[in-house]
């Protein structure tokens, strides 16, 4: 083959990174941190039965996924495709909220879900997509005090990698740098830099736009394990004031608490009755027999909760171990 750029160069590449991951931990851990809070963002877009399926939250989904795969050509070595992944990320992660800014994204996300041939079904530009997330009184209000729009135009670089604005921003990412892919440290940690701003950003958008998602409350006492409405949990919310500032998550607290919508939906939820022992034991029992049904049958899986139940406290460990039996006893009686 006459290529210079082959699948072993990126195997070398992939190693070098490996390596370089050992040898600094923090920056793996916080890779993985980062993600976590990217993949867990989603859980606030509301899914209701007007909604369900129709496209709304394809936005987010893909711009997750751009995440991953731009993570993916960097650790082999891909510097500006990974950039290129980051930028498309970014622009979906604020399609996300672009196309539900007013809770109708079923309906405006339709022509350019299904890519119709139209100007309409056109990518928003970045100036509409800012102006009509600024349109949002959250937003705006969270713009004006901490001036988000600047951490959004900074991001404006990633727009060089994809038109190639030099050796800066091309394969080479440098005059000197050899022309196959090679492992690069400091690109690398420019990845990460980068990678961090999106999300921050994109999390503090869909925070606005969803402020129930910043208040911290034990959902599970009213839902049990089934929870349908878009909250986060503590613990999610305590991992997302890790990334963002505490100037960020006050203003953030202070929208919510201050959101009329948010409010009205977050005593809603307290007003209801609390679910009882009974109820979150059929829960479980029900999620049980679906991990079952569709997993690879009751011995594998009794396998699994066997193994998981180890780590529990004898107390929790003799109800689960109840709870496999009295299913082992059904698919026996079944059977």
């Amino acid at each position: 083959m006459p290529f210079t750029y082959d699948p072993e160069k990126s195997n070398v590449v992939l190693r070098e990174t490996e390596a370089f991951f050992l040898k600094n931990p923090k920056i793996k851990e916080e890779i993985k941190d980062v993600g976590w809070i990217y993949q867990g963002i989603g859980d606030i877009i509301p899914q209701t039965i007007e909604n369900f399926s129709s496209g709304h939250y394809f936005p987010y989904i893909e711009s997750w996924e751009e995440l991953q795969i731009s993570f993916n050509l960097m650790v082999f070595g891909f510097y500006k495709q990974a950039f290129v992944s980051l930028r498309s990320s970014l622009e979906l992660g604020l399609l996300s909220v672009y196309y539900n800014i007013n809770d109708d994204g079923h309906k405006t996300v339709k022509d350019w879900l299904m890519s119709k041939d139209s100007w309409d079904s056109n990518t928003p530009k970045a100036d509409r997509i800012q102006n009509i997330l600024y349109s949002n009184a959250n937003i705006k209000t969270f713009d004006q005090k901490l001036n988000l729009r600047e951490r959004f135009n900074k991001l404006g670089l990633l727009h060089n990698y994809v038109h190639t604005k030099g050796y800066r921003y091309s394969n080479h990412l440098g005059i000197l740098k050899s022309n196959f892919q090679t492992f690069q440290e400091k690109t690398l940690l420019e990845w990460l830099y980068v990678y961090r701003e999106i999300t921050t950003l994109v999390v503090t958008l869909h925070l606005l736009k969803y402020p129930i998602g910043a208040i911290k409350f034990d959902w599970s006492k009213k839902t049990g394990i089934d929870n349908p409405f878009p909250v986060l949990e503590k613990s999610q919310i305590e991992q997302i004031g890790k990334l963002l500032s505490k100037e960020y998550m006050m203003a953030i607290e202070k929208i919510a608490d201050e959101d009329e919508n948010t409010q009205h939906f977050y005593n809603y939820i307290k007003g209801l009755p609390d679910i009882t022992k009974k109820e979150v034991e059929l829960q479980i029992l029900n999620l049980d027999k679906s991990m079952i049904e569709h997993g690879e049958g009751f011995f594998e899986w009794e396998k699994q909760q066997k193994d998981a139940i180890e780590k529990y406290s004898n107390k929790d460990k003799q109800r689960a171990l109840r709870r496999i039996e009295k299913l082992g006893l059904m698919v026996k009686n079944r059977g």
